[in-house]
């Protein structure tokens, strides 16, 4: 084996070669077929999922020449607005004009009008064109950066759904959320956000994810052995630029080593590092739903259903989010508990605490539903709570004076049984006073804290990460 080799996963941005697109042939078909009906399309997905690339690569003949479509008389428009979010709309129609222009050789003649507004000029060569018998598409990446600047406000947004409305233009716009849901205020109602179909990028599928491992790297003259490819599988999932990266070094250290043997823990680190400020990124831009979602998601088996796969599904991933959140029990604190235990006759609300994050609890939860509610965690959590509750037992028969049983006993008479007011407890286990109770339930809330965490420790730790 050669040392010098190219390596095929070297893209750290847009995918601009259809030699590594890889997968999406779905939704390209239903992306063509929109286009070929002269519609709009707004495709949403999280950052890094591919939506850069999959606008670029759309507009390659090769890509096109897989599908039915005859799409010859297209003019396909790509437009980075990264930079967008203090512009103006005057800026936005100006480039937009020159960038239809320049991509538009096969139109003989075309001008940019001199006289009049940008408005004027728009509208002019989109004329010139549909005169021609061509059409234009504008490939829009990151629109959301239009949507959120208050520069463009409802009366652009109506000029360019005119356009797009009579057949002139259709406008391919990529975000990380619906427009809608990323717009400013004087906008939200605007009647241009119903001009688009709505398609999602999600994971790759098992065979597209299969491919973009092993195509690129034999291709390249490096080949992956079975067991490498279940290894990136399971430590990228199915986001492709995580795939990316995890094959990148995979085929850095198979360069090194021709006999075979490579240094897993040293490859796992370095692509752990590499991913590192990718993930932090990503996190930042979730919202505090999806994050909770992903807690728990990173406490799952592998192969469960996942609600947000394209991140969960990375063993990397997972890890980065137990990191980053702590998601371990004997992080919490006793106070946390108690709220917990204030719940524990309530299943939904029980579900939502962090006691969700106990590997104990994601246990229970694996062997009865791969996609639990709130109410079914909290069923499981108080199961486990329970359990915790009777190793506070003391020994011998149970009563109210054993000093043994002091803990138990005041759990037993606020949460796990009869949920008696502070002041009924107090005078039934006759303390001398109502601080005193106090600082002994503080004290039985910390002895079943304790407990817990040594049910965390004590948890298997097989668990697929």
């Amino acid at each position: 084996m050669k040392h010098n080799l190219p390596n095929p996963y070297f893209n750290l941005s847009t995918i601009r070669s259809s030699s590594m697109f890889f997968g999406r042939t779905n939704l390209l078909r239903r992306f063509y077929t929109a286009i070929a009906n002269r519609q709009s399309v707004s495709l949403l997905g999280p950052r890094r999922i591919g939506k850069s690339s999959l606008l670029w690569c759309a507009r390659l003949p090769e890509i096109q020449a897989r599908f039915e479509f005859d799409l010859h008389r297209h003019i396909f428009v790509p437009l980075d607005l990264r930079e967008y979010l203090r512009k103006t709309s005057e800026d936005f129609l100006h480039t937009v004009s020159k960038k239809i222009i320049a991509h538009s050789r096969s139109v003989p003649n075309l001008t940019l009008q001199s006289e009049g507004n940008d408005e004027d000029a728009f509208s002019h060569i989109l004329d010139q064109i549909a005169d021609q018998g061509f059409f234009p598409v504008l490939l829009l990446d990151a629109f959301d950066n239009i949507t959120r600047n208050k520069n463009f406000g409802p009366e652009f947004l109506s000029f360019l759904r005119a356009h797009a409305t009579i057949g002139k233009v259709s406008y391919i716009t990529a975000s990380v959320a619906p427009l809608y849901e990323v717009c400013h205020r004087s906008i939200v109602d605007s009647p241009f956000f119903n001009i688009f179909y709505t398609y999602t990028l999600e994971a790759l599928t098992n065979e597209e994810a299969r491919e973009l491992i092993t195509i690129p790297a034999q291709k390249a003259g490096v080949s992956f052995t079975e067991a490498e490819i279940a290894w990136v599988l399971k430590q990228a999932g199915r986001h492709p630029f995580f795939i990316q990266r995890v094959c990148y070094f995979l085929f850095e250290e198979k360069l090194l080593h021709i006999d075979g043997e490579i240094d897993e823990n040293r490859v796992n680190y370095q692509i752990y590092k590499d991913l590192l400020p990718h993930f932090n990124d990503m996190w930042e831009r979730l919202s505090e739903a999806q994050r909770a979602l992903l807690q728990d998601e990173a406490q799952q088996k592998r192969g469960q259903y996942r609600e947000m796969p394209e991140l969960s599904g990375s063993a990397f991933f997972r890890q980065f989010v137990r990191d980053i959140c702590q998601a371990e029990v004997f992080r919490m604190t006793s106070g946390e508990l108690e709220k917990a235990l204030d719940k524990i006759n309530d299943p939904k609300a029980l579900g939502e605490t962090n006691l969700r994050l106990m590997k104990a609890v994601s246990e229970g939860i694996n062997k009865r539903n791969d996609r639990p509610s709130a109410v079914e965690r909290g069923i499981v959590m108080r199961e486990v709570l329970k359990e915790a509750f009777e190793r506070l037992s003391g020994s011998g028969v149970r009563t109210d004076r054993a000093p043994e049983w002091k803990y138990y006993n005041i759990l037993y008479y606020r949460y796990f049984k009869y949920h008696l007011k502070n002041e009924q407890i107090a005078a039934r286990l006759q303390f001398t006073s109502i601080r005193q109770y106090y600082r002994e339930r503080n004290k039985a809330i910390e002895a079943l804290l304790h407990i817990l965490v040594k049910m965390e420790h004590a948890s298997s730790s097989s668990m697929n990460e």
